[in-house]
């Protein structure tokens, strides 16, 4: 039939065939003996599941006045639906798909499940072709299922006897050494096409899947300092996870066009992502989405559709329809090897060490679903798919959000009531965070195409309605609100005293710094964290406020180029270390990379470094040249500067540290340091020159300039944007005539 939202129920000439209250699985009723000759009348009866589930207790499961209203813990829906603090309640009612008709002669293939469980040793591998077949009928039916690898041209047939009702009949393929499915930048994501067909009573049916051969597992071994390592391995080899949180991109979720699951995947991967995650809070990934991760080697960290509540699983009736969902998308997603987590949900397990889930009556009715149904049907159903208990979640009883074991979502630090200090990322450790922000503003054009013309003004009515709560709103009943404050605390200007078009360039700059520091400390850290994945990837609907680098309109935010920059396969961090400046190269691809790295100390106003009362300490900028070799897949100290003896008799407010990777004397990558906010910087005008010529566009700088900004809504396709200038050291980046003439429309030295 279809899937359709809560509460539906399901008439066909006015007899009543059923009744479904999961938008999670399809609606398939029996209508042999229902339907009559001629016209027949199907009426779909829905609500929502509000008033279905109104007198059903609220208060003691979910998370805040919106759960408590819409009792979406009840609600098998996306939860996102009931409202969240990056978007708004819009409960989605109908029917979330194509109403069809399946006629059989004798039984019905309801699901193809396929996957490939390859050896330790990746030498071999073993595809599984199992199919969901229903027999109608009360009596044993009798067949064959022939299982067939196009690639390698290999087959099997096995004889079948269906029993009355369900029934799970398989067949399995050997394979000597597999072709591999790789994550992008590690190898060739290739993929067998298996074809499985159910002869029966003279009638086959027939479905095709493909299939990737990957070992997935979790690396916990004990780390030398302190707790275990959390390092996701592929194929025996560790990977870095680098990405975003993936939410539906539209408020009505089954409304998305391919087309727009393609443009979303085709932009992370420019941004240097490996890996999606798929939040608990949201509507299991669609194949469309799946396929086109397989198909680009885009990594699938998934959380079942489960997020910060307590789920009544005491309730029999609940329990039983949520193992129904869970065996329906495990089976249903398993082929698609880009899929290599199932995490139980988000933060479910964090409550219930910390939220005072003990204290509520029921406690932790949903211990069940996590810690017994998951893992028992992900180990039928889909063993060739790692499986992570919850997100956060620590191994050994520990606090799940605890930074030396498992995963993590660090929100302590761009959540404190002063304003984001993002810098306090650099002293985290953490093992592998998958979770974890900075709020900025959306760009002018954004902002101008969901706001009314008379309400483009800070804290207007509909910027307010568009806004997060955690923006808007500070700890401290009249203060201002946390993104207002980031922007009071970084620049040191009162945020109520900008134009608004001013303030969101502001705003929007300070989350790229923020995004920026999140992802090169971990970066650096590479494999004591062995991830950077950051809230979030993308918008579902306009927000004033937000921390996704692509807006729900497909536009690039301000922060997509910083982010893209920080997630370069090979890579440059000068890194704060206290005593010491230390710059560290990263390279997450299987080669060595040899070039040369330059690294020094620069004057903001760009004049050559000179010690109080002294000479100067070397050219413009002060600098180190020296050859330098990465090796594969690993993060390493290249050089270091003393603070105390080198950078401070400079005066820390007039000067940075910077560091670049050449190769061919072509910079690869470019990062700078300061230790002092911009707010204290003494930031002068630079003078820049833009020389566009043949294919390319260089930019310099007498002096520093920080967030170069040719583009401030995200409209045109720039290859580059939101970067710094060093004094004096060119910075090229492709231009297309097409492009036009390029200009600087934002500068943050000016604003």
């Amino acid at each position: 039939f279809a899937r359709l939202s809560v509460d539906a129920v399901v008439d066909v000439s006015g007899e009543e065939i059923g009744r479904h209250a999961n938008a999670h699985r399809p609606a398939t009723f029996r209508v042999t003996g229902t339907l009559r000759a001629g016209e027949n009348l199907l009426v779909v009866v829905i609500e929502s599941g509000l008033f279905a589930h109104a007198d059903q207790p609220g208060k003691a499961f979910s998370v805040g006045e919106q759960g408590w209203l819409t009792k979406r813990h009840w609600r098998r829906a996306p939860q996102y639906e009931a409202g969240w603090d990056w978007h708004a309640r819009l409960l989605n009612v109908g029917i979330l798909g194509d109403v069809t008709l399946d006629w059989h002669a004798a039984a019905r293939v309801a699901q193809a499940t396929v996957y490939a469980v390859p050896a330790a040793d990746l030498a071999s591998a073993v595809v599984t072709a199992r199919l969901t077949v229903e027999n109608p009928t009360a009596a044993p039916l009798h067949g064959a299922l022939h299982a067939r690898v196009i690639e390698t041209g290999q087959q099997t047939s096995v004889p079948v006897t269906l029993a009355p009702g369900e029934n799970r009949p398989e067949a399995l393929i050997a394979l000597d050494n597999p072709r591999l499915w790789w994550p992008v930048g590690h190898g060739e994501p290739f993929r067998y096409t298996v074809q499985a067909s159910l002869e029966m009573d003279g009638e086959t049916q027939t479905v095709t899947r493909r299939v990737g051969v990957r070992r997935v597992e979790m690396d916990q071994s004990p780390h030398p300092v302190a707790g275990r390592y959390c390092i996701l391995t592929i194929n025996n080899r560790p990977v870095f996870c680098k990405g975003g949180n993936w939410v539906p991109p539209d408020m009505l979720y089954s409304a998305v066009p391919v087309e727009r699951y393609a443009h979303l995947v085709q932009l992370a991967l420019d941004a240097n992502f490996n890996t999606l995650r798929v939040w608990g809070g949201a509507e299991y990934a669609p194949h469309a989405l799946l396929e086109l991760c397989d198909a680009r080697g885009l990594l699938v960290w998934h959380d079942f559709a489960f997020a910060c509540a307590q789920y009544p699983a005491h309730d029999p009736a609940f329990a039983a329809e949520v193992r129904a969902e869970l065996t329906y998308i495990t089976r249903e997603l398993a082929h698609h090897p880009a899929l290599a987590v199932w995490c139980g949900n988000n933060e479910i397990e964090w409550g219930d060490w910390s939220w005072g889930y003990d204290h509520q009556t029921p406690a932790h009715p949903h211990y069940v679903i996590f810690h017994r149904d998951i893992p028992r049907i992900l180990a039928a159903e889909d063993p060739a798919t790692l499986h992570w208990m919850s997100s956060p979640w620590s191994p050994d009883y520990q606090m799940p959000n605890d930074p030396t074991v498992g995963d993590q979502h660090p929100w302590t630090v761009s959540m404190e009531p002063g304003g984001a200090d993002f810098w306090k990322y650099r002293g985290h450790s953490d093992r592998f965070p998958n979770e974890g922000g900075v709020l900025g503003a959306s760009s002018p054009a954004t902002l101008r195409q969901f706001l009314p013309e008379g309400e483009r003004y800070l804290y207007s009515p509909s910027w307010d309605h568009h806004d997060n709560p955690f923006a808007t709103h500070d700890c401290t009943p009249g203060e201002l609100g946390h993104a207002y404050k980031t922007v009071e605390l970084w620049t040191g200007i009162d945020p109520l005293s900008l134009p608004w078009e001013d303030y969101a360039f502001v705003s929007a700059l300070l989350h790229a710094e923020g995004l920026a520091e999140y992802i090169t400390n971990y970066r650096r850290r590479m494999y004591d964290a062995a991830a950077a994945i950051f809230w979030g990837y993308n918008d579902s609907w306009p927000v004033t406020h937000g921390c996704t680098i692509v807006y729900n309109y497909l536009r690039k935010k301000l922060a997509y180029h910083p982010v893209r920059r920080a997630f370069q396969p090979v890579t440059v961090v000068v890194a704060d270390e206290g005593e010491q400046v230390v710059v560290y190269g990263v390279n997450d691809t299987p080669a060595e990379w040899s070039g040369e790295l330059r690294y020094g100390l620069f004057m903001l106003n760009g004049l050559p470094p000179r010690v109080p009362h002294g000479e100067a300490v070397g050219p413009r900028p002060a600098d180190t040249r020296l050859p330098v070799t990465l090796p594969a897949n690993r993060a390493v100290a290249l050089a270091a500067l003393s603070r105390a003896e080198s950078w401070a008799p400079l005066g820390l407010t007039d000067s940075g540290a910077f560091a670049l990777l050449l190769r061919d004397g072509v910079a690869v990558a470019q990062h700078r340091l300061f230790v002092e906010r911009f707010t204290d910087l003494r930031l002068v005008e630079p003078t820049i020159t833009l020389d566009a010529r043949a294919a390319s566009l260089t930019l310099t700088a007498d002096a520093f300039a920080w967030g170069v900004c040719l583009d401030v809504d995200g409209d045109l396709p720039l290859p580059d944007n939101c970067f710094d200038l060093l004094p004096g050291i060119p910075y090229t980046l492709p231009w297309h005539p097409q492009l036009g003439e390029p200009r600087i429309v934002k500068l943050g030295n000016r604003d």
